[in-house]
This record gives C-alpha cells, sequence and structure tokens, in this order.
C-alpha cells in the first residue's frame, strides 16, 4: 500500500471513528437522561396516589365502621378527579382490580414478588410502542393493595430513532467531506514526497543536476532542502571524480608519451651497437646517449615516487630562519646560474621560520631551476622575503620569456609544459610544480604565479610558520 493510501485511510478511519463513538456516547446519555427524567415523574405520581389515599383514609373517620375495602373504593373515588391524566390501577392482593382509570393494557404483577413500599417499574414493548408500568405495594387500613400506573414512553423512542437516523446522515455527509478535504491535504503531502521519488530516479540516471522544488520550512522542507545539498554536493563530487579520472587518463598518456620516446632512442642505439661494428666515437656517443636516457628515465620514476608519496605526506616541521632555507636551495643551483652567468639578487632581512626544511628546500629547488631555465643565459632572478601574522612569505621573479595568462592555471598539472620542447630538451618531465604544490599543501599554504609575455615570471610562496617578527 502506498504512503498516501495510509495516510488517507488512516485519517479517515480515525476521523470517522471518532465521529461515531461522539454520536453514539451522545445519543445514549441524551436518551438516558430523558428516560430517567420519566422514571422519576412517574415514581412521584405513584408516591402522589399512595400519599393522598393515605390522607384521605386518615382524616375519614367513617372507616372505623365499615370494611377497609369499602373505604379504600371510596377514597378512590374522591380522588380520581385529582388524578385525571394519569394512567392508573390500584388491586388487593390477590390481583382483584378495585379501580382503573382508563383501559391500559396493565401486565399482571402477583403481590408476592413486591415488596411493601418499594417501587418497581419495567419498559414493555406492545406492538409499534413501549410502555413504563411501575408497581409498588402498599397498606391502607390494614389491607394490602398494589398501586400502579402506566405511561407510553412510545415518543422518547421514536426521537431515539428520529435522532440515530439524522446521526447517521450526518455522519455519511461529515465522512464524505472529511475524505475530500483529506485527500486534498494528502495529495498536497505527499506530492513533494513524488518529487523526491522522480528526482532520486534521475539522479540514479545519470542526473546530477535534478533538484527539489519545495518552499515550505516544515519536515518536508527540511528533507527536500537536505536532498538537494545532498546533490549538490554528490554533482560535485562526480564531477571532481570525472575531472581526476582524466587527468588520470592524460597522466597516462603524458607518462607514456614520456617513457617511448627515450626508450624508442635507447632501443634504436642498443641495436645499432649489436648489429654493426661503430667508430669509436660513435659507440661513445651512443653509449651516452642510452646513459642519459636512462637517468632521464630514472628521474622520471623518481619524481612519480615523490608525486604519490608527498600528497599524503606529513611535514616534519624544524625551526630555521629564511636566510638559511634561500642559501641551501641557491648553493645548490650555483652551478647551474653560473654556467648560465645568471645574476641572483638576494633579500637582506633574516627571521625565523617553521617548515620541512628538505620538502621546502624541493620547492624553492624546481622555483629556481624553472627560472633559470626560463631566464635563459645572461638572465636575471630576484627574491623577496617576509613575514606578517604568522605567514611567511618568499617571492621569486625571473626575468625570461613569460607565458600567457591562461596557461598559469595549468601548470600545476603533472605533465604540463608551456614550452615542450624545450622542456624536453632541458631534460624536464613536468613534474617538478605538481610535487611542489602537493607540497605547500600539506604545509597549509599556496603557490601564487604571475606572469606576462616577455616580461618574466613570478612565483610567491605563502604558509604558516612561526615568526618572532610581524610585517617583516
Amino acid at each position: 500500500m502506498k504512503l498516501s493510501w495510509k495516510i488517507f485511510s488512516n485519517t479517515f478511519l480515525v476521523v470517522l471513528f471518532s465521529l461515531t463513538l461522539e454520536g453514539v456516547v451522545l445519543l445514549s446519555m441524551t436518551f438516558h437522561k430523558t428516560y430517567l427524567l420519566e422514571v422519576e415523574r412517574e415514581k412521584e405520581s405513584i408516591e402522589n396516589i399512595h400519599r393522598e389515599l393515605v390522607t384521605v383514609l386518615a382524616y375519614d373517620s367513617s372507616t372505623l365502621y365499615k370494611e377497609p375495602m369499602k373505604s379504600i373504593e371510596e377514597a378512590i373515588d374522591v380522588l380520581k378527579d385529582n388524578w385525571q391524566g394519569r394512567s392508573y390501577r390500584i388491586s388487593d392482593e390477590s390481583g382483584l382490580v378495585i379501580f382503573q382509570s382508563d383501559d391500559a393494557e396493565f401486565s399482571d404483577r402477583e403481590a408476592g414478588g413486591l415488596s411493601p413500599y418499594r417501587i418497581k417499574y419495567s419498559i414493555e414493548k406492545k406492538g409499534d410502542g413501549y410502555f413504563l408500568q411501575m408497581s409498588v405495594l402498599a397498606e391502607l387500613l390494614g389491607e394490602s393493595v398494589i398501586i400502579e400506573t402506566h405511561k407510553d414512553l412510545t415518543q422518547i423512542f421514536v426521537e431515539k430513532e428520529d435522532q440515530q437516523k439524522i446521526f447517521i446522515l450526518t455522519v455519511i455527509a461529515v465522512g464524505i467531506l472529511s475524505a475530500l478535504i483529506n485527500a486534498v491535504n494528502v495529495i498536497k503531502l505527499t506530492k513533494p514526497i513524488h518529487k523526491l521519488i522522480y528526482a532520486v530516479k534521475k539522479i540514479r540516471s545519470g542526473d546530477y543536476t535534478e533538484r527539489v522544488k519545495y518552499k515550505e520550512k516544515d519536515e518536508v522542507g527540511i528533507l527536500a532542502s537536505d536532498f538537494n545539498n545532498m546533490a549538490e554536493q554528490l554533482e560535485e563530487k562526480i564531477k571532481l571524480l570525472k575531472e581526476t579520472a582524466k587527468k588520470q587518463e592524460e597522466l597516462a598518456g603524458s607518462l607514456a608519451h614520456e617513457i617511448r620516446t627515450p626508450l624508442t632512442a635507447m632501443i634504436g642505439y642498443a641495436d645499432l651497437i649489436k648489429r654493426s661494428k661503430m667508430e669509436e666515437e660513435d659507440f661513445l656517443y651512443a653509449v651516452n646517449y642510452i646513459i642519459s636516457e636512462g637517468k632521464r628515465l630514472e628521474a622520471l620514476s623518481n619524481r612519480m615516487m615523490q608525486l604519490l608519496i608527498e600528497k599524503n605526506a606529513m611535514p616534519n616541521y624544524t625551526n630555521s630562519t629564511v636566510q638559511i632555507l634561500l642559501d641551501d636551495a641557491l648553493e645548490a643551483m650555483k652551478p647551474v646560474f653560473d654556467k648560465k652567468n645568471i645574476t641572483v639578487k638576494k633579500p637582506s632581512v633574516d627571521f625565523p621560520v617553521r617548515a620541512d626544511l628538505e620538502l621546502m628546500k624541493n620547492v624553492l629547488l624546481n622555483i629556481l631551476d624553472n627560472g633559470g631555465k626560463a631566464a635563459g643565459m645572461n638572465g636575471e632572478i630576484t627574491i623577496e622575503a617576509g613575514c606578517k601574522e604568522g605567514n611567511v612569505w618568499i617571492s621569486i621573479k625571473d626575468n625570461g620569456i613569460g607565458m600567457p595568462k591562461e596557461e598559469i592555471s595549468k601548470i600545476r598539472e603533472a605533465f604540463y609544459r608551456v614550452d615542450k620542447s624545450r622542456s624536453r630538451a632541458e631534460g624536464g618531465a613536468g613534474l617538478g610544480l605538481a610535487i611542489c604544490s602537493n607540497i605547500m599543501n600539506i604545509h597549509k599554504g599556496e603557490m601564487l604565479f604571475d606572469s606576462e609575455v616577455g616580461k618574466g615570471t613570478t612565483v610567491t610562496l605563502i604558509w604558516k610558520g612561526i615568526v618572532d617578527e610581524q610585517g617583516v
């Protein structure tokens, strides 16, 4: 059974049951109250008859000279005008009727079944009518007599039946109206749920842009809002997974390309050495080329391993100074810069820094190496450094060829190169900046690029470090 039918049936049955129960209780109480009122009236009537008979007989002195039954009959004859409109009967102990006011059909009562002065009554149905018969056994002048009254209660039962018919019609009308209102509310309530079901099916089929529109702030609205947030996060993650898969494909393709080129040359030279006799100079050239390309493959393998390891590495923080950090990197690059006659301008400021010195030195070496390649012969590299509010920054600028703005967002990708021919010729594999980006991430920092074609490139490193001076 669908949720909408469950809500509809349960709500409808609760309303119908409550309405029926309330109506039955109300009708029963009304009828019972009216019935008891009529019984009390008849009790008063039979008590009045008995009381008046006792009073008349007590003040009638002639009762001393007459038979008791004769005196009772005379007293009844005197009082019967007072009892007009009442249906009653007075009998002796044996059941012989002394007086009956009308032709009402009394049921016979034996004195043996009655207790003195204790009123008994019953409801009897005769034909289509209902009648109340009340009896009491009384002592008059030493004689036991039965006083009985008879009252038609048919109208009370007719009114009860009429009220029941009206109630049934009311229940049917209210039930139909309640069903209509309930159906509208159920449809309105379950409509967003159907939208959620539809959205889930769309997302399951691959359409992650589907959203649920529901403006109410109730529980269903909260569910719809949470679903939309979940769908947005899912869409972002799916998009990220697709981008990651695409990058992995590109990475695999680039790696295959990087490996295929030196392997082809190495196999070619090795096959040439094997098949033919070569001059010593040509032989040495072939061997050196194989060694060179082998080292290039080794470097590529090391870079790939470094990239994977450093992506999930935890930095081994050490305290040092910015000058020591820069001097170590520049010392390693000195042979390269001297060979190209590159001038390096170093900052004069010095302050404490906190970082994984080996990893950070790797970043500086990569950036300085790229800067040296970009600057070329007789180039210039300018280094600046400072700290502010716990952040350390180092800026490295070269006066090289620069790069287009659209290339800046791509240079952190593995194997990506702006000038592919130059990078390959100089032994680059395009992994340096990808590794540097991972190192800056684990330092909770960033690497910023600013470049313009023909004017050079500026790379700024920023990370969280412990410093004693502010605003350097």
